[in-house]
Protein backbone atom coordinates (compact mmCIF):
# COMPACT_ATOMS: atom_id res chain seq x y z
CA UNK A 1 0.00 0.00 0.00
CA UNK A 2 0.91 3.36 -1.01
CA UNK A 3 1.55 6.26 2.12
CA UNK A 4 1.03 9.43 0.88
CA UNK A 5 -2.03 9.21 -0.97
CA UNK A 6 -2.43 12.29 -3.70
CA UNK A 7 -4.90 14.47 -4.20
CA UNK A 8 -5.89 15.06 -8.09
CA UNK A 9 -7.50 18.24 -8.00
CA UNK A 10 -5.16 20.30 -5.80
CA UNK A 11 -1.93 18.56 -8.28
CA UNK A 12 -3.92 19.99 -11.36
CA UNK A 13 -4.19 23.15 -10.04
CA UNK A 14 -0.29 23.23 -8.99
CA UNK A 15 1.07 22.09 -12.35
CA UNK A 16 -0.89 24.33 -13.96
CA UNK A 17 1.52 27.36 -15.38
CA UNK A 18 4.82 25.17 -13.90
CA UNK A 19 7.56 25.21 -16.47
CA UNK A 20 8.42 21.60 -15.41
CA UNK A 21 5.14 20.45 -17.15
CA UNK A 22 4.47 19.17 -20.53
CA UNK A 23 0.82 18.10 -20.24
CA UNK A 24 -2.02 17.72 -17.94
CA UNK A 25 -4.99 15.46 -18.07
CA UNK A 26 -8.05 17.35 -17.34
CA UNK A 27 -9.75 14.10 -16.96
CA UNK A 28 -7.81 12.11 -14.59
CA UNK A 29 -9.45 10.75 -11.64
CA UNK A 30 -8.91 8.91 -8.55
CA UNK A 31 -9.78 5.28 -8.51
CA UNK A 32 -10.88 3.09 -5.93
CA UNK A 33 -9.25 -0.45 -6.56
CA UNK A 34 -5.76 -1.89 -7.69
CA UNK A 35 -2.57 -1.85 -5.75
CA UNK A 36 -1.35 1.72 -6.57
CA UNK A 37 -5.55 3.11 -6.16
CA UNK A 38 -5.08 6.88 -4.69
CA UNK A 39 -1.72 7.35 -6.03
CA UNK A 40 -1.25 10.24 -8.06
CA UNK A 41 1.53 10.00 -11.03
CA UNK A 42 3.11 12.25 -13.34
CA UNK A 43 5.18 11.03 -16.12
CA UNK A 44 8.62 11.83 -17.54
CA UNK A 45 7.68 12.97 -21.32
CA UNK A 46 9.66 10.26 -22.41
CA UNK A 47 6.82 7.85 -22.46
CA UNK A 48 4.71 6.36 -25.15
CA UNK A 49 0.99 7.63 -24.57
CA UNK A 50 -2.02 7.42 -26.82
CA UNK A 51 -3.76 9.70 -25.62
CA UNK A 52 -1.28 13.03 -24.94
CA UNK A 53 2.00 14.00 -26.61
CA UNK A 54 5.41 12.75 -26.41
CA UNK A 55 7.76 15.28 -27.24
CA UNK A 56 10.88 14.41 -25.03
CA UNK A 57 10.60 18.25 -24.29
CA UNK A 58 12.68 18.58 -28.34
CA UNK A 59 10.55 21.15 -30.99
CA UNK A 60 11.63 17.79 -33.07
CA UNK A 61 9.13 16.00 -31.92
CA UNK A 62 6.33 18.81 -31.02
CA UNK A 63 3.36 17.91 -30.44
CA UNK A 64 4.30 14.28 -32.05
CA UNK A 65 1.58 11.71 -30.96
CA UNK A 66 3.04 8.05 -30.24
CA UNK A 67 -0.71 6.01 -30.93
CA UNK A 68 -0.05 3.59 -28.28
CA UNK A 69 1.14 3.43 -24.96
CA UNK A 70 4.28 1.94 -23.40
CA UNK A 71 4.16 -1.02 -21.45
CA UNK A 72 4.49 0.78 -18.32
CA UNK A 73 1.69 3.40 -18.90
CA UNK A 74 -0.44 -0.11 -19.23
CA UNK A 75 0.80 -1.56 -16.12
CA UNK A 76 0.29 1.90 -13.96
CA UNK A 77 -3.35 2.35 -15.48
CA UNK A 78 -3.75 -1.42 -14.87
CA UNK A 79 -3.09 -0.68 -11.33
CA UNK A 80 -5.05 1.72 -10.55
CA UNK A 81 -2.77 4.63 -10.54
CA UNK A 82 -3.86 8.17 -11.64
CA UNK A 83 -1.70 9.94 -14.03
CA UNK A 84 -2.52 13.43 -13.89
CA UNK A 85 0.65 14.74 -16.01
CA UNK A 86 3.39 14.67 -18.22
CA UNK A 87 6.78 16.56 -17.29
CA UNK A 88 9.48 18.19 -19.28
CA UNK A 89 13.06 16.76 -19.12
CA UNK A 90 16.94 18.29 -20.24
CA UNK A 91 16.33 17.51 -24.08
CA UNK A 92 15.76 13.94 -24.96
CA UNK A 93 17.15 12.92 -21.64
CA UNK A 94 20.56 14.17 -22.30
CA UNK A 95 21.26 16.46 -19.91
CA UNK A 96 22.19 16.30 -15.89
CA UNK A 97 20.78 20.15 -14.87
CA UNK A 98 17.53 20.76 -15.62
CA UNK A 99 18.44 23.95 -17.75
CA UNK A 100 18.39 22.32 -21.10
CA UNK A 101 14.58 21.32 -21.81
CA UNK A 102 13.68 23.56 -25.29
CA UNK A 103 10.40 24.61 -23.26
CA UNK A 104 12.59 27.04 -20.94
CA UNK A 105 14.30 26.75 -17.84
CA UNK A 106 13.29 24.17 -14.84
CA UNK A 107 13.51 25.75 -11.48
CA UNK A 108 14.36 24.44 -8.31
CA UNK A 109 11.55 24.73 -6.21
CA UNK A 110 13.39 25.22 -2.93
CA UNK A 111 15.35 27.68 -4.40
CA UNK A 112 15.25 29.27 -7.78
CA UNK A 113 18.62 30.49 -7.52
CA UNK A 114 19.92 26.73 -7.90
CA UNK A 115 19.71 23.58 -10.73
CA UNK A 116 17.04 20.94 -9.87
CA UNK A 117 18.99 18.29 -11.57
CA UNK A 118 18.29 16.49 -14.55
CA UNK A 119 17.55 14.94 -16.67
CA UNK A 120 14.39 14.37 -14.66
CA UNK A 121 14.26 17.67 -13.70
CA UNK A 122 10.15 17.92 -14.12
CA UNK A 123 9.66 15.10 -12.20
CA UNK A 124 12.02 16.80 -9.23
CA UNK A 125 10.18 20.36 -9.56
CA UNK A 126 6.52 19.38 -9.31
CA UNK A 127 6.90 16.42 -6.96
CA UNK A 128 4.99 17.71 -3.70
CA UNK A 129 2.65 16.86 -0.89
CA UNK A 130 -0.29 16.69 -3.59
CA UNK A 131 1.49 13.87 -6.00
CA UNK A 132 2.55 10.91 -4.75
CA UNK A 133 5.57 9.88 -7.26
CA UNK A 134 6.59 10.75 -10.53
CA UNK A 135 7.89 8.06 -13.18
CA UNK A 136 11.44 8.91 -14.13
CA UNK A 137 14.37 7.73 -16.23
CA UNK A 138 17.88 6.79 -15.00
CA UNK A 139 20.56 6.69 -17.98
CA UNK A 140 23.55 8.34 -15.45
CA UNK A 141 22.06 9.05 -12.02
CA UNK A 142 18.76 10.61 -13.86
CA UNK A 143 16.34 10.38 -11.14
CA UNK A 144 18.75 9.67 -8.16
CA UNK A 145 20.62 12.86 -8.05
CA UNK A 146 17.50 15.43 -8.95
CA UNK A 147 16.09 13.41 -6.09
CA UNK A 148 19.04 13.90 -4.21
CA UNK A 149 19.29 17.95 -5.09
CA UNK A 150 15.33 18.17 -3.92
CA UNK A 151 15.09 15.86 -0.90
CA UNK A 152 13.08 13.47 -2.61
CA UNK A 153 13.42 9.24 -2.71
CA UNK A 154 15.07 8.27 -6.15
CA UNK A 155 15.36 4.75 -7.17
CA UNK A 156 17.01 2.75 -10.04
CA UNK A 157 16.03 -0.55 -9.98
CA UNK A 158 18.12 -2.68 -11.87
CA UNK A 159 18.84 -2.93 -15.94
CA UNK A 160 15.66 -4.34 -17.10
CA UNK A 161 13.86 -5.40 -14.51
CA UNK A 162 11.27 -2.76 -15.78
CA UNK A 163 10.37 -3.04 -19.54
CA UNK A 164 11.42 0.09 -21.66
CA UNK A 165 9.10 -0.74 -24.38
CA UNK A 166 7.92 2.44 -25.30
CA UNK A 167 10.74 4.83 -23.74
CA UNK A 168 12.67 6.92 -25.96
CA UNK A 169 16.01 5.81 -26.02
CA UNK A 170 19.20 7.89 -25.09
CA UNK A 171 21.47 5.12 -24.64
CA UNK A 172 20.26 1.49 -24.67
CA UNK A 173 22.79 -0.12 -22.68
CA UNK A 174 22.00 1.94 -19.67
CA UNK A 175 18.56 3.34 -19.88
CA UNK A 176 16.21 2.22 -17.03
CA UNK A 177 12.98 2.86 -15.75
CA UNK A 178 13.12 4.98 -12.66
CA UNK A 179 10.76 6.37 -9.38
CA UNK A 180 10.65 9.04 -7.66
CA UNK A 181 8.88 9.49 -4.41
CA UNK A 182 8.65 10.83 -1.02
CA UNK A 183 9.88 7.60 0.89
CA UNK A 184 10.93 4.24 0.09
CA UNK A 185 7.62 2.46 0.85
CA UNK A 186 5.82 4.33 -1.96
CA UNK A 187 8.49 3.60 -4.36
CA UNK A 188 9.16 0.17 -3.97
CA UNK A 189 5.38 -0.61 -4.30
CA UNK A 190 5.08 1.81 -7.43
CA UNK A 191 8.28 0.08 -8.68
CA UNK A 192 6.99 -3.38 -8.09
CA UNK A 193 4.14 -2.99 -10.11
CA UNK A 194 5.96 -2.18 -13.26
CA UNK A 195 8.22 -5.22 -12.48
CA UNK A 196 8.21 -8.36 -14.88
CA UNK A 197 9.65 -9.82 -18.00
CA UNK A 198 8.07 -8.10 -21.18
CA UNK A 199 8.04 -9.85 -24.74
CA UNK A 200 7.81 -6.35 -25.86
CA UNK A 201 10.95 -5.43 -24.88
CA UNK A 202 14.12 -7.87 -25.03
CA UNK A 203 16.19 -6.60 -22.29
CA UNK A 204 13.84 -7.10 -19.59
CA UNK A 205 14.12 -9.85 -17.36
CA UNK A 206 12.88 -11.67 -14.46
CA UNK A 207 14.02 -9.75 -10.68
CA UNK A 208 11.84 -10.55 -7.72
CA UNK A 209 9.99 -7.38 -6.51
CA UNK A 210 10.82 -5.47 -4.07
CA UNK A 211 7.94 -5.41 -0.56
CA UNK A 212 8.15 -3.44 2.62
CA UNK A 213 10.09 -6.12 5.01
CA UNK A 214 12.71 -3.71 6.83
CA UNK A 215 15.94 -5.82 7.40
CA UNK A 216 18.78 -4.86 9.38
CA UNK A 217 21.87 -5.45 6.84
CA UNK A 218 24.75 -7.34 8.80
CA UNK A 219 27.65 -5.66 7.09
CA UNK A 220 28.19 -2.75 5.12
CA UNK A 221 30.78 -1.39 2.90
CA UNK A 222 31.99 2.38 3.58
CA UNK A 223 34.93 3.83 1.27
CA UNK A 224 37.84 5.13 2.79
CA UNK A 225 38.93 7.34 0.21
CA UNK A 226 36.16 10.35 0.33
CA UNK A 227 38.20 12.74 -2.09
CA UNK A 228 36.50 15.66 -3.33
CA UNK A 229 33.37 15.10 -0.68
CA UNK A 230 32.19 19.04 1.41
CA UNK A 231 33.32 18.87 5.12
CA UNK A 232 29.38 18.51 5.77
CA UNK A 233 28.82 15.66 3.94
CA UNK A 234 32.32 13.98 5.70
CA UNK A 235 30.64 14.91 9.36
CA UNK A 236 27.46 12.77 8.00
CA UNK A 237 29.13 10.04 6.53
CA UNK A 238 31.70 10.26 9.98
CA UNK A 239 28.33 9.82 12.26
CA UNK A 240 26.19 7.58 9.86
CA UNK A 241 29.61 4.50 10.37
CA UNK A 242 29.02 5.43 14.51
CA UNK A 243 25.21 5.11 14.02
CA UNK A 244 25.74 1.67 12.02
CA UNK A 245 28.11 0.95 14.50
CA UNK A 246 26.09 1.20 17.56
CA UNK A 247 23.52 -0.93 15.81
CA UNK A 248 26.30 -3.63 15.56
CA UNK A 249 26.03 -3.84 12.21
CA UNK A 250 29.52 -4.62 10.51
CA UNK A 251 31.59 -1.69 8.75
CA UNK A 252 33.82 -2.83 6.00
CA UNK A 253 36.01 0.06 4.39
CA UNK A 254 37.37 0.00 1.20
CA UNK A 255 39.51 2.50 -0.54
CA UNK A 256 39.04 2.54 -4.26
CA UNK A 257 41.40 2.63 -7.15
CA UNK A 258 41.46 6.55 -7.94
CA UNK A 259 42.42 6.29 -11.67
CA UNK A 260 40.01 3.81 -12.51
CA UNK A 261 37.02 6.10 -10.66
CA UNK A 262 38.17 9.16 -12.74
CA UNK A 263 37.57 7.23 -15.94
CA UNK A 264 33.78 6.60 -15.15
CA UNK A 265 32.03 9.53 -16.28
CA UNK A 266 34.60 9.70 -19.04
CA UNK A 267 33.26 6.25 -20.10
CA UNK A 268 30.12 7.04 -19.52
CA UNK A 269 29.88 10.08 -21.71
CA UNK A 270 31.65 7.55 -24.72
CA UNK A 271 29.39 4.90 -24.23
CA UNK A 272 26.10 7.17 -23.60
CA UNK A 273 26.86 9.71 -26.91
CA UNK A 274 27.66 6.84 -29.29
CA UNK A 275 24.70 5.10 -28.14
CA UNK A 276 22.54 8.03 -28.23
CA UNK A 277 23.54 9.28 -31.54
CA UNK A 278 22.80 5.97 -33.00
CA UNK A 279 19.39 5.85 -31.46
CA UNK A 280 18.47 9.19 -32.70
CA UNK A 281 19.83 9.12 -36.36
CA UNK A 282 16.28 8.95 -37.26
CA UNK A 283 15.21 12.22 -36.02
CA UNK A 284 16.18 13.91 -39.02
CA UNK A 285 13.08 15.38 -40.48
CA UNK A 286 12.72 12.47 -43.27
CA UNK A 287 12.67 9.50 -41.22
CA UNK A 288 10.80 10.64 -38.54
CA UNK A 289 10.19 14.32 -36.60
CA UNK A 290 9.05 17.80 -37.36
CA UNK A 291 10.93 18.59 -40.81
CA UNK A 292 12.16 22.03 -41.50
CA UNK A 293 12.06 23.03 -45.29
CA UNK A 294 15.10 22.65 -47.80
CA UNK A 295 16.11 21.64 -51.16
CA UNK A 296 16.53 18.05 -51.37
CA UNK A 297 16.86 15.17 -48.75
CA UNK A 298 20.63 16.33 -47.43
CA UNK A 299 19.05 19.93 -46.85
CA UNK A 300 16.59 19.14 -45.14
CA UNK A 301 18.12 17.08 -42.90
CA UNK A 302 20.77 19.65 -42.15
CA UNK A 303 18.30 22.23 -41.82
CA UNK A 304 15.92 20.19 -39.68
CA UNK A 305 18.83 19.25 -37.08
CA UNK A 306 20.10 22.74 -37.26
CA UNK A 307 16.59 24.26 -35.98
CA UNK A 308 15.26 21.57 -34.13
CA UNK A 309 17.75 20.60 -31.81
CA UNK A 310 19.35 22.38 -28.52
CA UNK A 311 22.93 22.91 -27.96
CA UNK A 312 23.45 20.03 -25.83
CA UNK A 313 21.82 17.32 -27.78
CA UNK A 314 23.83 18.98 -31.43
CA UNK A 315 26.91 18.83 -28.98
CA UNK A 316 26.06 14.72 -27.58
CA UNK A 317 25.27 13.56 -31.13
CA UNK A 318 28.36 15.48 -32.79
CA UNK A 319 30.89 13.48 -30.40
CA UNK A 320 28.81 10.36 -30.34
CA UNK A 321 29.08 9.98 -34.38
CA UNK A 322 32.88 11.10 -33.90
CA UNK A 323 33.33 7.97 -31.57
CA UNK A 324 31.54 5.40 -34.12
CA UNK A 325 33.47 6.78 -36.88
CA UNK A 326 35.59 4.47 -38.79
CA UNK A 327 38.95 5.76 -37.90
CA UNK A 328 38.05 6.43 -33.73
CA UNK A 329 36.02 3.83 -32.81
CA UNK A 330 38.77 1.34 -31.84
CA UNK A 331 40.61 4.06 -29.98
CA UNK A 332 37.18 5.69 -28.19
CA UNK A 333 34.03 3.36 -28.09
CA UNK A 334 36.01 -0.09 -27.98
CA UNK A 335 38.69 1.11 -25.31
CA UNK A 336 35.40 2.40 -23.18
CA UNK A 337 33.42 -0.84 -23.65
CA UNK A 338 36.50 -2.35 -22.01
CA UNK A 339 37.24 0.00 -19.47
CA UNK A 340 33.55 -0.39 -18.62
CA UNK A 341 33.97 -4.08 -17.78
CA UNK A 342 36.70 -2.97 -15.30
CA UNK A 343 34.56 -0.72 -13.44
CA UNK A 344 31.95 -3.00 -13.12
CA UNK A 345 34.88 -5.91 -12.06
CA UNK A 346 35.90 -3.70 -9.16
CA UNK A 347 32.52 -2.41 -7.86
CA UNK A 348 31.62 -6.32 -8.00
CA UNK A 349 34.17 -6.82 -6.28
CA UNK A 350 33.45 -4.16 -3.18
CA UNK A 351 29.84 -5.23 -3.13
CA UNK A 352 30.84 -9.35 -3.02
CA UNK A 353 30.79 -9.93 0.97
CA UNK A 354 28.57 -6.97 2.15
CA UNK A 355 24.17 -6.31 2.19
CA UNK A 356 25.01 -2.77 0.75
CA UNK A 357 27.72 0.17 -0.35
CA UNK A 358 26.95 3.39 1.46
CA UNK A 359 28.25 6.53 -0.19
CA UNK A 360 26.99 10.37 -0.17
CA UNK A 361 24.85 11.01 -3.50
CA UNK A 362 25.76 14.03 -4.01
CA UNK A 363 25.97 17.57 -2.40
CA UNK A 364 23.60 20.17 -2.21
CA UNK A 365 21.97 21.61 -5.43
CA UNK A 366 24.95 24.03 -7.20
CA UNK A 367 23.93 27.49 -7.52
CA UNK A 368 22.92 28.04 -11.63
CA UNK A 369 26.24 29.79 -12.60
CA UNK A 370 28.25 26.47 -10.67
CA UNK A 371 29.28 23.47 -12.29
CA UNK A 372 27.28 20.09 -12.05
CA UNK A 373 29.74 18.50 -9.07
CA UNK A 374 32.41 16.68 -10.54
CA UNK A 375 34.43 15.79 -8.04
CA UNK A 376 35.96 12.04 -7.12
CA UNK A 377 32.81 10.61 -5.64
CA UNK A 378 31.03 12.63 -8.20
CA UNK A 379 30.89 9.66 -10.68
CA UNK A 380 29.94 6.49 -8.33
CA UNK A 381 25.64 7.17 -8.58
CA UNK A 382 27.01 6.21 -12.53
CA UNK A 383 28.85 3.11 -12.01
CA UNK A 384 25.26 1.37 -11.11
CA UNK A 385 24.60 2.65 -14.48
CA UNK A 386 27.50 1.05 -16.28
CA UNK A 387 26.94 -2.59 -13.95
CA UNK A 388 23.23 -2.28 -14.23
CA UNK A 389 22.81 -3.12 -10.53
CA UNK A 390 19.93 -1.38 -8.19
CA UNK A 391 20.50 1.85 -6.70
CA UNK A 392 18.66 4.34 -4.49
CA UNK A 393 19.15 7.69 -3.14
CA UNK A 394 17.53 9.17 0.34
CA UNK A 395 17.29 12.42 2.34
CA UNK A 396 20.28 12.43 4.44
CA UNK A 397 20.64 15.75 5.80
CA UNK A 398 20.86 19.69 4.96
CA UNK A 399 23.46 22.62 4.31
CA UNK A 400 22.36 26.29 3.87
CA UNK A 401 19.16 24.96 4.37
CA UNK A 402 19.12 22.78 0.86
CA UNK A 403 18.87 18.77 0.88
CA UNK A 404 21.53 16.16 -0.14
CA UNK A 405 20.90 12.00 0.05
CA UNK A 406 22.82 9.05 1.00
CA UNK A 407 23.42 6.55 -1.73
CA UNK A 408 22.87 2.68 -1.08
CA UNK A 409 23.74 0.39 -3.48
CA UNK A 410 23.40 -3.55 -3.77
CA UNK A 411 24.14 -6.51 -6.67
CA UNK A 412 22.26 -6.88 -9.41
CA UNK A 413 18.87 -8.42 -9.43
CA UNK A 414 18.77 -8.13 -5.61
CA UNK A 415 16.50 -5.04 -5.52
CA UNK A 416 14.48 -7.14 -3.09
CA UNK A 417 17.73 -7.13 -0.24
CA UNK A 418 18.37 -3.76 -1.52
CA UNK A 419 15.44 -2.06 -0.53
CA UNK A 420 14.83 -4.03 2.45
CA UNK A 421 17.84 -2.46 3.38
CA UNK A 422 16.95 1.32 2.34
CA UNK A 423 13.67 0.79 4.67
CA UNK A 424 15.76 0.16 7.52
CA UNK A 425 18.04 3.16 6.82
CA UNK A 426 15.50 5.13 6.19
CA UNK A 427 14.03 4.68 9.65
CA UNK A 428 17.39 4.95 11.11
CA UNK A 429 17.97 8.47 9.35
CA UNK A 430 14.44 9.40 10.89
CA UNK A 431 16.07 9.77 14.61
CA UNK A 432 19.10 11.75 13.53
CA UNK A 433 18.97 15.21 14.64
CA UNK A 434 22.76 15.45 13.49
CA UNK A 435 23.23 18.41 11.13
Amino acid sequence: MIKIKGNIAQAKKDLENNPGVSFIYKDSKIFDEGPLAGAVITIKDLYATNDAPTQSSSKILENFNSGYDATIIKKLKKSGASIVGKVHLDELALGGTGTYSAYGLIDNPLNKDRIVGGSSSGSASTLNENITASIASDTGDSTRLPASYNGLVGYKPSYGAISRYGQFSYASSLDTVGVMAHNVNDALVIASSLFGKDELDMTSINVEKPINDVIKPKKVAFLKNVKGLKDYQIEKYDFLKKQLIKENIEIVEFEIDENLVETIDIVYQIISFSEASSNNSNLNGIAFGNASSGNGWNEIMTNTRTAKFGPLASRRFTLGAFFLSSDQIKDTFYKAQKVRRLIVAEFKKIKKDVDILLFPASSIAPKKNEEKDSSFYGSYLIHSNLEGSPSITIPWGKHKNMPFGLSIDGRRKEDKKLISHALYIEKLLEGDNHE
